[in-house]
Order: structure tokens, then C-alpha cells, then sequence
């Protein structure tokens, strides 16, 4: 496999579509479908990759879920859904397209740290998936996935081991901002004290949770409040 150019300056529709067949396995047809699904909002207001970034969110939603669902067949719906969050949230996205070295071929006007942003970057893999649906229909998107997601050793989380952690990759990937820990009261004596620890999330109902020290009472309050969310965003 050859290397992509080395800067953004030296990218053309040619390379790029020479670039993502090597990648993908797909040969484009429609090349002005492909050169839109890299350009950023800064260069076009109307002819960019949001439109094409909404449609491969979907079709990624479906090829990652319908895969899971075949691969984990004891897997519990939280499970398969902190899996599913865990191989497509922004993060995630942004290391695949690390991985396929997209950056270069990214059009946009402005300071470069525009294709080094993990937001710019996970719209990328976003709209290349929907501009591989159009061209080649679904096992073209399915066949560019299956290359380079890790499905069996990528895992969330685990609710009992880290929660905090599990709930804060969670918002990102809703692009929630961050969970935000309040101390409510302490009660209790000095050598058997209780905390209660209230966290928020956007706009979600706040969940309150009680334990021997902060810390814990936080894991506890975090683990309440994902299972929620996990449950009311599966229904």
C-alpha cells in the first residue's frame, strides 16, 4: 500500500480516490460524491459533508448494531449498547480515521488544526461511510467497517469497575459536555460519615447517591445514572 500525501497542499480528487479504494476496496464512480464527503464547512456553506455525515451516521448506527447483535449472542441490551457507544463515539471515529490517514485529504479554508480536530475527523469517517453506501451500496460501507473496526477485543467500560469513566465516554459520544459532581451533605459521625453526591448531565434528571467517602458515593451516583440513560436510549 502506498503512502497518502504528505500534506494537505499536495492532495488531489485523483490520489484521494486512489487512496480510499486502497483503504476500503471500493472503487468510486461517483467522484464528486467522494470529494464532497472531505470538504469542511469552511470551504462550502452548502455543498460540505454534514449533509453526507448525517446519513452515515445512521449507517454506521446499523452495520455496528446488526454486527454486534450477531457476534455477542448472550450479550444483555446494556451490554450491546455500551458496546455499541464504545465503537461509535467521536473518539473512536477520530482513531479510525488516524488510522486511514484521512487528514491530508480533508478541503478546508483556515488554521490547520481544523483536520487535527477528533470532531472534524469523526465526521470524516462518518461521511466516507455514506459516500460508500451511495456508490457502492451497502457492503461497500459494511466492507470498510469490517476492515477496520475491532469489534471483539474494543470493550466500554464496566459499569461495576469504572463507572465515572463509563458515564463521561457515554456524554461524549452523545456530545452531552460533561457529567458535572456536587456534594449534597455529609451526615454522620467523623469515624462512620455518609456523603451524598448529586450528578447532572445536560439536561437529563439529576441522580443522587449516598456513600462511605466522596469518591464512592460518585462511582455509585455515575452508575446509577448511565444505567438509566443506557436503558431510555435502547427503548
Amino acid at each position: 500500500m502506498t503512502e497518502p500525501p504528505s500534506s494537505h497542499a499536495d492532495t488531489s480528487i485523483a490520489s484521494l480516490a486512489s487512496w480510499v479504494c486502497q483503504i476500503s476496496g471500493h472503487q468510486f464512480t461517483d467522484i464528486a460524491t467522494l470529494e464532497q464527503a472531505f470538504r469542511h464547512k469552511s470551504v462550502s456553506a452548502t455543498s460540505n459533508y454534514e449533509r453526507l455525515e448525517f446519513l452515515g451516521d445512521r449507517i454506521l448506527g446499523v452495520i455496528v448494531s446488526t454486527h454486534l447483535y450477531t457476534l455477542f449472542p448472550q450479550a444483555d441490551q446494556g451490554e450491546l449498547t455500551a458496546r455499541f457507544h464504545a465503537l461509535t463515539h467521536e473518539g473512536y471515529l477520530s482513531s479510525i480515521a488516524d488510522k486511514c490517514k484521512l487528514a491530508p485529504y480533508i478541503a478546508y479554508h483556515g488554521a490547520e488544526d481544523v483536520i487535527s480536530r477528533p470532531s472534524v475527523k469523526g465526521d470524516i469517517i462518518e461521511s466516507l461511510i455514506s459516500a460508500l453506501y451511495l456508490d457502492g451500496g451497502i457492503e461497500a460501507a459494511r466492507g470498510f467497517i469490517m476492515a477496520h473496526w475491532v469489534f471483539d477485543t474494543v470493550m466500554p467500560d464496566n459499569l461495576e469497575q469504572n463507572p465515572k469513566s463509563a458515564l463521561q465516554e457515554w456524554a461524549a459520544a452523545q456530545k452531552l459536555g460533561l457529567p458535572e459532581y456536587q456534594l449534597v451533605e455529609k451526615t454522620g459521625s467523623d469515624h462512620q460519615p455518609q456523603f451524598t453526591i448529586e450528578v447532572k448531565l445536560a439536561d437529563y434528571p439529576a441522580v443522587q447517591a449516598r456513600g462511605s467517602n466522596i469518591k464512592s458515593a460518585e462511582r455509585q451516583a455515575a452508575r446509577q445514572l448511565l444505567a438509566s440513560l443506557l436503558k431510555s436510549s435502547s427503548r
